[in-house]
């Protein structure tokens, strides 16, 4: 059964006064004197480090009762009462949201986690997937699309999993606050189509191209496209995961330092890549069955993606019409006469099925899915 739009009216109203309060709430704070404003900034940094400490995981919730429920699940903290209010305020509605499309949706499930106080300006910095006017003129300069292979298999199996085999690392929590999921799309892919290739599983260093590849059309927490990530590593290399760890920030590019001496035997290279045509997942399908894994793009923008639990997600408010995520889409099945992409998101092993989602396949894209998906050349 689709998911119903009434799901999600309920938030607008919600959502409209989060906005008025957050702008009314920090223009008081500005007109603040010099000496409030220090002791504010003080405070502030403080609870930003507690907070920052507690987004650099995503703990499992079990069981949200309310909002009290929630604060001692996650251990978040707030400076003061109203802030307390304005987030519980968020919270009541995305409860509602969950509660509302649990009792109606069969298909999937939703689930209050660790982003259930958090606007969708904020939650929105996870999605970093950028197409644009300058996205397209990087494309134009930068890259040169080689089209995907055609000695593919039409013999193909019913259902294909990756992580059946061995080929896929667990899912990672790129961090509230850093939409760097082109970053683990593209690194999730190769490590893949390195196991694919060698039979051997090696987590490969998002950080590498958070900091380096900036001059191929990424900004780091700011977002990217994974046909960028693809570029760089066909140009420079990447390094693996223990050699360059993840921080969660963009910082300054230390891949040479971190490559060892030569030969630079932690350096991974690819020939080059290839670009899947827009919609066609029958190709997809052929590519991950033959090949490894697909790094996509598509639309998480929806407030249910953030709050999904499980099943097979068919909320028709997902449309294709934006996409503003990188994903990895690791294999394909069916379940009950319903055809489903297996897919690994950047939102931690807490969201989701263990950190991944059941997309519908040859649905028309749904979520656009297939608009566009990429894939390395060893």
């Amino acid at each position: 059964m689709i998911g119903t739009p009434a799901v999600t009216v309920l938030f607008n109203h919600f959502h409209s006064y989060i906005i008025f309060h957050s702008t009314r709430h920090f223009a008081v704070q500005m007109w603040m004197c010099k000496s409030e404003m220090l002791q504010l900034l003080l405070l502030l940094a403080w609870l930003n480090a507690v907070s920052l400490q507690k987004l650099q995981s995503f703990p499992r919730l079990c069981n949200v009762r309310d909002f009290d429920d929630f604060l001692r699940q996650t251990g978040k903290v707030y400076p003061d009462e109203r802030e307390r209010e304005f987030r519980e305020s968020i919270f009541a509605a995305k409860k509602s949201l969950v509660d509302l499309s649990n009792s109606r949706v069969s298909s999937y499930r939703l689930n209050i986690n660790t982003l259930a106080d958090m606007t969708r300006k904020e939650v929105a910095t996870l999605l970093g997937s950028k197409i644009s006017t300058q996205g397209e003129e990087l494309t134009a300069r930068h890259i040169n699309f080689v089209p995907a292979t055609t000695a593919l298999s039409d013999n193909l199996p019913e259902s294909f999993d990756w992580r059946e085999k061995g080929g896929v690392t667990p899912a990672g929590f790129q961090g509230v606050g850093c939409g760097s999921c082109w970053s683990f799309a593209t690194t999730g892919a190769l490590e893949g189509h390195l196991f694919r290739r060698t039979g051997v599983l090696v987590p490969l260093s998002q950080q590498n191209l958070m900091d380096c590849a900036d001059d191929y059309g990424n900004m780091g927490c700011d977002g990217g496209f994974q046909e960028y990530g693809f570029e760089y590593i066909r140009d420079h290399g990447i390094t693996l995961a223990n050699k360059y760890p993840y921080e969660q920030v963009e910082m300054e590019c230390r891949q040479n330092e971190t490559a060892g001496r030569y030969p630079r035997e932690s350096i991974v290279k690819i020939r080059d890549y290839a670009r899947i045509d827009p919609g066609d997942e029958q190709k997809m399908k052929q590519v991950i069955a033959t090949l490894g894994p697909l790094a996509c793009s598509m639309n998480a923008g929806a407030i249910s993606f953030e709050q999904y639990d499980g099943g097979i997600y068919e909320d028709e408010e997902c449309n294709q019409d934006e996409v503003n995520h990188s994903v990895v889409v690791v294999g394909y099945g069916t379940e009950n006469g319903r055809d489903y992409w297996i897919i690994k998101n950047s939102y931690s092993q807490n969201w989701g099925e263990a950190g991944f989602m059941r997309l519908p396949r040859n649905a028309g894209s749904f979520c656009g899915i297939a608009s566009e998906c990429s894939y390395p050349i060893l």
